[in-house]
């Protein structure tokens, strides 16, 4: 269904709009998580819903899960379209929790099998024709400079703002040359763009599925890797790090090299850890937290050591 109206209207409508076509009671719905897209869910559908009117990404989104094997997880898109001049898509509900929420709740053991089933349902993402992936993944990744000058500009905006020291700057600097001269050599595949435990689905004592396509980009799968060893290895209680170590390090030494090496690692890491920093430097409401972990790695990864992953990249 696509209905390209315009005229003053808000995601809610839309929203309640497409449940009634689909037969679903609306009054019921309850507004889910998601800070890029509005998201409702009935017992049956949810409905994600573009927050302002316009192009967005759900479409090309939906597009590009269409693609995705069965192994990935993800749920069905049943029906998508633009409403009052919003994008909206239609999914079945698939039964489960966010991994995020759940996670307080596991124990060790449980959080290493989390970890390494969401390495394998990714893995199936990795496997996807990257030509046929390409027009429906973003061109770039918001979360990383796309030139060695614009990674220099957001060093000297970090610094400018105090969230850096210039020599910091320059320890950073060093680590991102290496980065940019090891990318060309670095394999692409099409990455989750976004991979973490809020986009995880846990139902039964298991991972189901991979959500939130949103940010999916064609680049070497440091991007997704990355994400996995901070898990176990960024800053944190070692009480709660240590255990999940010999999972993520498995997987570490599988994948390092189709992810570009070292070098390409610890440049995606850096410029993610960028940008959350200058995110929440700005932000109205920071999350301390965030700007706390970012803070650490950039700051360990300043003293062009490897910071947090030289344990891992030590062994490996």
């Amino acid at each position: 269904m696509t209905h390209d109206d315009t005229g003053t209207s808000d995601p809610r409508r839309v929203a309640e709009e497409v449940l009634r076509e689909h037969g679903a009671d609306p009054g019921g719905a309850e507004r889910g998580r998601g800070w890029t897209n509005a998201t409702w869910l009935t017992g049956e559908f949810v409905v994600r819903v573009a927050t302002r009117p316009g192009a967005a990404d759900l479409l090309r989104e939906e597009r590009l899960v269409r693609l995705l094997p069965a192994e990935v997880g993800h749920p069905p898109v049943i029906d998508a379209g633009v409403l009052r001049g919003h994008e909206w898509v239609l999914s079945r509900r698939v039964a489960g929790q966010s991994l995020e929420e759940v996670w307080p709740s596991l124990d060790h053991a449980a959080r290493s099998r989390a970890i390494e089933q969401m390495w394998e349902r990714v893995r199936h993402v990795h496997r996807v024709d990257v030509a046929a992936a390409a027009p429906f993944a973003r061109p770039r990744s918001p979360f990383f400079p796309e030139s060695p000058a614009a990674a220099t500009a957001a060093l000297d905006r970090l610094v400018s703002a105090g969230g850096l020291t210039p020599a910091q700057a320059k320890g950073l600097g060093r680590a991102l040359d290496r980065f940019w001269a090891a990318l060309p050599a670095a394999p692409e595949a099409l990455n989750h763009g976004d991979f973490c435990t809020p986009n995880t689905l846990w139902h039964d004592g298991r991972v189901v599925a991979l959500l939130d396509f949103e940010f999916a980009v064609v680049a070497p799968i440091a991007i997704d890797l990355n994400e996995l060893i901070k898990i176990a290895f960024g800053p944190g209680d070692p009480g709660e790090r240590t255990p999940l170590q010999p999972v993520v390090r498995r997987v570490a030494a599988a994948e390092l090299d189709a992810a570009g090496g070292p070098d390409v690692l610890i440049g995606y890491s850096i410029m993610l850890e960028m940008w959350v920093l200058e995110h929440e430097l700005s932000s109205d409401d920071p999350d301390e937290t965030d700007r706390a972990t970012a803070t650490a790695m950039l700051t360990a990864f300043a003293e062009d050591d490897g910071g947090y992953y030289a344990p891992l990249l030590d062994q490996i």
